[in-house]
């Protein structure tokens, strides 16, 4: 397997529809369409869609549009927490991805509403798939499954612990397993049960992401190295411990794929990810 290529091929599916979908942001007011536009389409490597399409596909999803939805939504709730996230009251980011971020562009007013219009927009993506689907369990639990991990109980709740000035060395896993891992494993899960996987199935493959989760987070760590923001495991433990972190991380995750049925294109993704330069 070509793992670049097969990659760029997913992520390019994925991009396709979402400029499709973009067509509805026409009807928000034109400074709140531009502003959510701005902040979709700045780049990124689609991880979290590219996942729930993979994980919808690899137990035969049969419900295309549902898993497009789905995917589309949970990159509107990342891209709201990316948003969120640079605002002066959180990390004070000026650029993401090497252009303005969504506040430095358009204002801080307008980014807090930005963020809140992709917050509801996954909610209505997710809520319509549900109403206009024959077969509505799946679409529900899956529905619940993002909800949980966007919210007090996942990213936010990391998030909130995130920006303490200082977090103990016994909190940080709790803030890698909320802010980053718990949306990952979601879209795994999520499109799992879309696709027609067993709530153990599901849950098994939620369990690789959130293993895959933490250790991109420390792959990030390791790449950026140390911050002014004391609150990384990098930081916090050093490097050697970092390393070893991320080691046993990738072979929990890998050793779950084991178990998984058509899991190849996983097993790369994983060892791509936990071994990029940059």
């Amino acid at each position: 397997m070509n793992f670049t290529e097969e990659y760029k091929k997913r992520k390019e599916k994925f991009e396709n529809c979402l400029k499709k979908f973009s067509n509805e942001l026409e009807t928000l007011p034109s400074e709140l369409s531009q502003a959510v536009a701005y902040s979709l389409f700045c780049g990124g490597k689609r991880l979290r869609p590219v996942l729930l399409l993979e994980a919808a596909q690899m137990f035969g999803g049969k419900n295309d549009v549902a898993a497009t939805n789905f995917a589309i939504a949970i990159e509107c709730v990342h891209t709201y927490s990316l948003v969120h996230d640079d605002l002066p009251c959180m990390d004070n980011d000026d650029f993401r991805r090497g252009k303005p971020t969504c506040h430095k562009k358009f204002g801080e007013a307008l980014a807090v509403l930005t963020g809140d219009a992709l917050l509801n927009l996954s909610h209505e993506l997710i809520l319509n798939s549900i109403a206009s689907a024959k077969e509505r369990d799946a679409l529900i639990k899956a529905g619940v499954v993002i909800a949980r991990a966007a919210g007090g109980c996942g990213m936010v709740g990391g998030q909130s612990r995130d920006i303490l000035p200082s977090v103990a060395a016994e909190n940080i896993d709790y803030v890698y397993e909320k802010k980053t891992a718990a949306l990952i494993s979601a879209a795994l899960e999520a499109g799992a049960l879309i696709g027609g996987a067993s709530q153990d199935e599901s849950a098994n493959i939620g369990e690789f992401g959130k293993f895959f989760g933490f250790g991109f987070q420390l792959k990030d760590d390791l790449l950026d190295g140390e911050s002014d923001s004391p609150n990384t495991y990098l930081n916090i433990f050093g490097r050697a411990k970092t390393e070893q972190a991320l080691k046993e991380c990738t072979a929990k995750a890998i050793g779950i794929l084991q178990g998984i049925k058509n899991s190849e294109f996983l097993a790369e993704l994983t060892t791509h990810f936990m071994e990029r330069t940059e």
